[in-house]
């Protein structure tokens, strides 16, 4: 068969056309809604505001159709200067562009779009953010080591290499001290890797806590990288790293790398190397307080009923603790499941630090039994949701749940499951991320009178 000359593979076809952006959708792209080829589509970009009017330049090959703004031709309400100069080429802050304001009604919106159809319209209470910036207390950045010189930054908008900036507004200043000493750790090594920075504890008499580094790399590190590692704790640079190379199973550790933070409980909170936390100290105490808050809702729902009696809590990848903490209280007996023995660990030393009793089971959350007459299941899933553990409540007879999710997307997908057997009695969102499209939100459920109560929990 004749292969098709070179010069016959055309690119997409692409037009310029006019519009206006509808909405802002999950995952920080703007979409307005355009004529191509008779046929009214709609068109995905990046970097616009609700309200734009934009010149763009449109590829519709792809459904749904992409966008590249030529022009910004009338500016939108919601329309700020970035307060970062690298804006356009980082992809750290998607939303840098929008006020405060901007940013928390874009989030309300993209949670509302993800309730139930009969749920809409139910009142959403929008948390602000604390700071918008220097919040970020963690952080992940991307390492490539070409010709020895290393390149250390968030990956770029639409890529996935990474783009070296002078200086991280979003940062806690603590961890930019840090980040900007990344690149001459790592010259000459070879490959690339990933470096999450996060806090240690404050050591005695010292001014402020220290970073730590928890280091994935693939390819070569020098003894040079090594030593430099050593001489940043001895320094003060940081209080310690792990170092993930190659097929070796245990990490090279370095000083103490284990990571801190400030509790919702407003305790320093322990957690496990590389693991999950909330990336801002002061947003997440908001939440705590707020789950905190639903489960005395559930409490006080419960007074006076004949089969009122200790509360029995099931929570859900429940991390280092730092909700346990806050669940754990005279009145309850929880359960705390969690896959990483390491977080179950730490949540062991958090609740021995402050007096509180809670049974910790380093298991998968989406499988583990929950015990008999468990009242309340509070589930804090990652990204990709927790969509057994919905199908799981649902043939359950458990009466209350406090959902707190990271992205509206699989919160749509899970909610859409929990319709019917549950109604909303709080909906909740917190700026945890601002700058970005990124939205934390919490959800206060009760079962639907009548709906599977011969059924046991599962």
């Amino acid at each position: 068969m004749a292969r098709r000359p070179r010069d016959a593979r055309a690119a997409p076809a692409t037009r310029e056309i006019r519009v206006t952006i509808a909405e802002l959708a999950p995952g920080g792209d703007g979409v307005a809604i355009g004529e191509l080829d008779g046929e009214r589509r709609a068109i995905f970009m990046r970097g616009v505001a609700l309200g734009d009017v934009v010149r763009v330049a449109v590829d519709g090959s792809r459904r749904p159709a992409r966008g590249r703004v030529l022009e910004l031709v009338e500016i939108g309400p919601g329309r700020v200067a970035p307060e970062c100069p690298h804006v356009e080429l980082c992809g750290g802050c998607d939303w840098m562009h929008l006020s405060p304001a901007a940013q928390a009604a874009a989030h309300r919106a993209l949670v509302a779009a993800a309730l139930p159809p009969s749920w809409q319209g139910h009142d959403i209470v929008v948390h602000q953010a604390p700071r918008r910036l220097g919040y970020r207390t963690r952080a992940r950045l991307h390492v490539r080591v070409s010709g020895g010189r290393a390149i250390v930054g968030m990956h770029g908008a639409g890529t996935r290499e990474p783009v070296p900036v002078d200086a991280c507004v979003v940062l806690d200043p603590r961890v930019e001290r840090a980040r900007v000493l990344l690149p001459a750790l790592f010259e000459g090594a070879h490959g690339h890797g990933d470096v999450q920075l996060a806090l240690g504890r404050k050591p005695p008499g010292a001014d402020a806590a220290l970073p730590v580094l928890d280091i994935q790399w693939s390819g070569a590190l020098a003894g040079a990288c090594y030593g430099r590692l050593e001489r940043g704790v001895t320094e003060g640079r940081w209080s310690g790293a792990r170092v993930h190379y190659g097929e070796v199973e245990r990490p090279a550790i370095v000083g103490d790398p284990t990571p801190w933070m400030l509790g919702a409980d407003g305790q320093p909170l322990r957690l496990a190397p590389g693991g999950f936390a909330q990336a801002s100290e002061e947003a997440n105490a908001v939440l705590g307080a707020r789950v905190a808050a639903a489960l005395e809702a559930i409490q006080q729902s419960r007074a006076g009923a004949v089969d009122a009696r200790v509360l029995r809590v099931v929570e859900l990848y429940a991390g280092a603790g730092n909700f346990t903490v806050l669940l754990a209280n005279p009145s309850t007996t929880v359960t705390a499941v969690e896959a990483s023995r390491e977080a179950c660990e730490a949540s062991r030393q958090n609740l021995a630090a402050r007096a509180l009793r809670a049974h910790v089971v380093e298991a998968d959350a989406a499988l583990q039994p929950w015990p008999p007459q468990t009242d309340v299941v509070v589930l804090d899933p990652p990204r990709t949701g927790a969509r057994a553990v919905a199908e799981r409540l649902v043939a359950s007879r458990i009466r209350h749940v406090v959902y707190v999710s990271c992205d509206p997307s699989t919160l749509r997908r899970d909610l859409a499951v929990l319709e019917g057997s549950y109604a909303p009695r709080a909906i909740e969102t917190f700026e945890m991320f601002p700058q970005t499209s990124h939205v934390e939100t919490l959800i206060r459920l009760e079962r639907v009178p009548g709906t599977n109560s011969d059924r046991r929990a599962p």
